[in-house]
């Protein structure tokens, strides 16, 4: 897209937002949320497909046929083979999962340079994937398929920034995968789930994104009192993960994962 055909359609949008009383970030989140992806077991077998060919058909879904709801952010590098092996994981365990792509954006300015594993390009990009994930979560809940007492938020790397950070509309448990919530920039650090909300944090020690010294650490000291439903896991030598950034091809980390979301539903926890 040249630069001068990008402000023109920029233009474009920005005035059909005017009309409709929505701003131009309102209208960037609904583009993220339908041009994202959908995936649930449907007949068998496991459907994969963009949400505005998804919608339809999950409204004629009822509440019955899912465990629950995982409303899932992808890394940096946008929807990608980890995103959709991830979508197909939860989707087989019974979860409808919801996927907002941020690349779907208009305007999306590089945020990482992933080969030389070098994020933190566009500060203003955390803001921009929080709104993304309340925007899924908000229209999961239209859903008479969807418990609205059974969402979860799952985001890996850039995306777990954003789930560690997030403080939109109430979600069930949120699940942190590559981020330590440590961090130079005030609003990147820490976690700002709320006391009713179960949490699961997930990395590697050597974890190669996270070896310079701000970004050291672990989500550990954050989460309060350890529990069943407030953990934070590290992968240390002599473990097969302990240099992974994403952990979720490991055997380990998908059996804690399966047992947080277990625990997660099943708990009165408030």
């Amino acid at each position: 897209m040249t630069t001068r055909f990008f402000w023109i359609v920029y233009g474009l949008l920005f005035m059909a937002a005017g009309c409709r009383g929505e701003t131009v970030e309102q209208v960037e989140r609904a583009r993220t949320f339908e041009a994202g992806r959908a995936a649930y077991a449907y007949a068998g077998s496991v459907v994969i497909e963009p949400v505005a060919v998804a919608w339809p058909k999950l409204r004629n879904l009822r509440r019955s046929n899912f465990k629950g709801t995982m409303v899932y952010l992808h890394g940096c590098d946008g929807i990608n083979a980890l995103s959709l092996q991830a979508a197909d994981i939860f989707a087989s365990a019974g979860y409808l999962v919801l996927m907002p792509d941020s690349f779907a954006r208009l305007d999306k300015p590089v945020s990482c340079r992933p080969a030389a594993f070098q994020g933190s390009l566009h500060r203003d990009v955390l803001a921009w994937r929080q709104g993304e994930a309340e925007e899924a979560v908000r229209r999961a809940k239209t859903l008479d398929a969807v418990d609205p007492a059974r969402i979860v938020l799952y985001g890996l790397s850039e995306g777990a920034i954003a789930v560690a950070t997030y403080t939109g509309e109430a979600v069930r448990a949120r699940i942190v995968e590559g981020w330590t919530c440590h961090a130079g920039w005030d609003e990147y650090r820490g976690l700002h789930a709320s006391a009713s909300e179960a949490v699961l944090t997930i990395t590697s020690e050597n974890d190669p994104w996270f070896q310079q010294a701000p970004l050291r650490g672990d989500c550990g000291q954050f989460l309060g009192n350890l529990t069943s439903l407030r953990r934070s896991v590290v992968f240390r030598p002599p473990h097969p993960a302990a240099s992974s950034h994403d952990v979720l091809w490991n055997l380990d980390a998908r059996r804690i994962v399966a047992d947080f979301l277990s625990a997660a539903f099943s708990s009165n926890h408030e």
